[in-house]
């Protein structure tokens, strides 16, 4: 039950999905909400899969509108929320400013140019990524990086809040994470082995290998330059480093498909 009513708050939170129930939201549903992340991610992955399947099989759509199919939705699913996170973290890095001035940009609603320039690149940068990856691939391969990234980012979205201190006592991102304990991201390990034996079975071992590497490499990267550019974690830097690694998981299969490795 504990999983189910996590599932769904978390789906209230950070997707547009309608769920209309009300639930209660304490210090228990927040650290499970954090827990199931993975979780989400399976969902948005299903449901992205689901419709390119749809898409490539029964339409005449070209590669070109498949992959802005696979640009857009996941931008459309969550509302944006962690592009507006993403866009006002490149605000304050670019600022080059003190740490508590940099925070002060990130509380400000308005978008100013270098998050503008950072949004551009971002997404121009990971449509190239998908449009070559769903040209030179097939549809199985596809589906299957359709499901795993969503899960990917999660999990980084989870060790975020677990294991990297709040850079201030207010916000969302503190909201999540001040009732996690060290423990509970043994929850995004265990999504981490899951996948790659799912991998196994699928026979996709070194695509996953190859994704878990790289998810972990960016852990390690987030945790340090949190702490050094912005004193920790805020929730503008959870929804920058889900963008990120989304963005570099595309960089990855584009690279395996261009040097022909899977």
């Amino acid at each position: 039950m504990r999983l189910v009513k996590s599932l769904l708050l978390n789906i209230q939170f950070f997707t547009v999905l309608p769920v209309r129930k009300e639930f209660s939201l304490g210090k228990s549903e927040m650290r499970w909400m954090v827990r199931t992340f993975p979780l989400l991610g399976l969902l948005i992955g299903m449901f992205l899969a689901s419709g390119y399947v749809l898409l490539a099989s029964f339409t005449p759509m070209s590669s070109l509108a498949l992959s802005f199919y696979i640009w857009v939705m996941p931008i459309l699913l969550t509302g944006g929320i962690h592009l507006d996170g993403y866009m006002d973290a490149s605000d304050a890095y670019f600022s080059y400013r003190d740490l508590k001035k940099r925070l002060e940009i990130m509380k400000d609603p308005r978008i100013g140019a270098f998050g503008a320039l950072s949004l551009v690149v971002l997404l121009s940068s990971r449509f190239l990524f998908i449009y070559e990856s769903v040209h030179y691939s097939d549809t199985a391969t596809i589906c299957l990086v359709l499901l795993s990234i969503p899960i990917f980012s999660r999990i980084v979205m989870g060790v975020s809040l677990i294991l990297i201190p709040a850079a201030h006592k207010s916000g969302m991102g503190y909201s999540f994470s001040k009732d996690t304990k060290w423990n509970d991201v043994l929850w995004m390990l265990a999504s981490l082995i899951g996948i790659i034996v799912v991998g196994v079975f699928l026979n996709s071992l070194f695509l996953y290998a190859a994704f878990t590497i790289v998810t972990v490499g960016f852990c390690l990267f987030i945790h340090s330059k949190s702490i050094k550019w912005f004193g920790g974690m805020t929730g503008d830097t959870v929804g920058a480093s889900v963008e990120g690694v989304e963005s570099i998981l595309w960089m990855t299969i584009w690279l395996l498909f261009l040097f022909d490795m899977v």
